[in-house]
């Protein structure tokens, strides 16, 4: 599977945000806002495949 599809699989529709150095390889870790909400829904490096998504508890 290439890495786009994983991303896609794994955090859908997405926006570039923020990138720093890879807490796992050291390349590029970047993190991705939904397009809409503009909350922040993962980070990703194509280096190493690290790929997490963020989930949030909504509790008010």
């Amino acid at each position: 599977m290439s890495f786009e599809l994983l991303l896609d699989a794994v955090l859908g529709e997405r926006e570039l945000f923020h990138v720093i150095d890879c807490t796992v390889c050291g390349s590029e870790e970047i993190y991705y806002v939904d397009p809409i909400s503009k909350q922040q829904i993962g980070k990703a490096c194509s280096q190493c495949g690290f790929v997490q998504k963020f989930e949030f508890d909504h509790q008010e």
